[in-house]
């Protein structure tokens, strides 16, 4: 741990504010969305009903990555990152409070999935005026931070144990919008624009860039990377098949908690434990073996750390219900494995690309990923009700096919391909 904290005290300007106010952000969402699934069905939403949010959410992630690099090079990194963190962080669990609804629910998922946008605005902020090592540890620091938020979750099951799941839920929802609210405008005022950021909106300014010139250009701009590094387009496409699996089989889903009652038996506070089992090996993972990987040996993080996420993922779908020891362990070696591997593609995307390419390059992971997750979301929406266990099937498909990509970025390393 003392060398993560050493790596914070290197941080400068954007990205020591990123991290610095990132637990504002990630203490909120932790404790809204963990038992989200669950409330929604509370408030009547069906198995079916959830996959179809789901969906929705898919849907909406690709059409917001498809504008995410146009807008963020239009509006700037600093804009972008504010107008769309309120959009996407605040609004979404202020929704959610006011209705359970399937329509408000899909509402709230669509507004939600707007941070692809925020999330390419709010990475550039972090990581463009900063170094190659900057860069890897500031993403591991940024995984750090919202995995510990996560171990607050056996606090939030006292809450749901003593006052109910609605009531609970309610007060973590309203909570969330106004402390989200906050911490953007807060967070805003001690940004700076990036050096490429300003350069991309004066270059804009003086040609004049119409609508459709300004959307083309960052996907252009990364074809044409893309054809120079055939390493970074497999990295790009090991990124899009993650995304899917953190998507559909991490706490970003709406399916992750439903999963420990319906396919493992478990309770409401056992669900809990389970929680601080998951948080607390991805904690593990990024604190204690994250911190020492760094860019040298990034690629052999990688295979071992999906070696391990996959066989996790197989352990969840196997495993007998109802033995809570059991459980935990398959549990902790699938979130050992995810602590790894999260760090590691985010930082071999960041290492890898460059320039004025870098939005196209996110924001064109970004649309991939949600193209091919609209697709694995509803094979899995149409699945669950008869099989929980399809979740983590599906979810394993997709990390086998991230380590082919890491086997092709391999062959490409040896074969001397172009590397940023």
């Amino acid at each position: 741990m003392g060398k993560v904290t050493g790596y914070f005290r290197h941080l400068k300007g954007n990205s020591r504010v990123c991290i610095a106010t990132l637990p504002f952000s990630s203490v909120p969402y932790a404790l809204y969305s963990y038992y989200l699934g669950m409330y929604l069905k509370e408030m009547g939403i069906t198995d079916t009903g959830l996959g179809y949010i789901m969906v929705a959410g898919s849907v909406a992630s690709f059409i917001f990555s498809f504008m995410a690099a146009p807008l963020v090079d239009a509006m700037g990194r600093k804009y972008s990152t504010l107008v769309f963190n309120i959009i996407s962080s605040a609004l979404p669990p202020l929704i959610y409070f006011l209705s359970g609804s399937l329509a408000a629910a899909m509402i709230a998922m669509i507004l939600f999935n707007s941070n692809k946008i925020m999330s390419i605005g709010f990475y550039l902020l972090m990581i463009e005026d900063a170094d190659d090592d900057e860069r890897i540890v500031a993403f591991n620091l940024f995984n750090i931070i919202y995995v510990a938020a996560g171990l607050l979750i056996p606090l939030a099951g006292v809450f749901v144990t003593r006052m109910g799941l609605v009531a609970a839920q309610r007060i973590f929802l309203i909570g969330s919008f106004i402390v989200l609210t906050a911490i953007t405008f807060i967070r805003n005022a001690m940004f700076k624009e990036t050096t490429v950021g300003r350069k991309i909106l004066t270059s804009r300014k003086e040609k004049k860039e119409g609508f459709f010139k300004g959307t083309v250009r960052p996907y252009f701009e990364a074809f044409r990377f893309l054809a120079r590094s055939r390493r970074t387009a497999c990295i790009l496409a090991a990124n899009v098949f993650f995304f899917v699996f953190l998507n559909l089989g991490t706490h970003y889903s709406l399916y992750f908690v439903p999963y420990f009652s319906d396919r493992l038996g478990m309770d409401a506070m056992q669900s809990s434990l389970l929680g601080s089992v998951y948080f607390g090996g991805m904690l593990g993972a990024m604190a204690l073996i994250n911190p020492f990987i760094g860019k040298a040996r990034l690629m052999k993080g990688l295979y071992i750390s999906a070696g391990i996420c996959l066989t996790g993922l197989i352990l969840l779908v196997i495993i007998p219900a109802g033995i809570m020891l059991v459980a935990a362990g398959a549990t902790l070696v699938m979130s050992v494995g995810y602590g790894m591997l999260k760090s590691g593609i985010d930082g071999a995307l960041a290492v890898y690309s460059e320039g004025e390419a870098r939005s196209g390059l996110y924001s064109l992971a970004n649309l991939l990923s949600s193209g091919l997750g609209i697709a694995v979301t509803a094979i899995c929406a149409a699945l669950y009700a008869s099989f929980a266990g399809w979740l983590y099937i599906l979810c394993a498909i997709m990390v086998a096919c991230v380590i082919v990509c890491l086997i092709l970025t391999g062959k490409e390393s040896k074969k001397g391909a172009f590397a940023t």
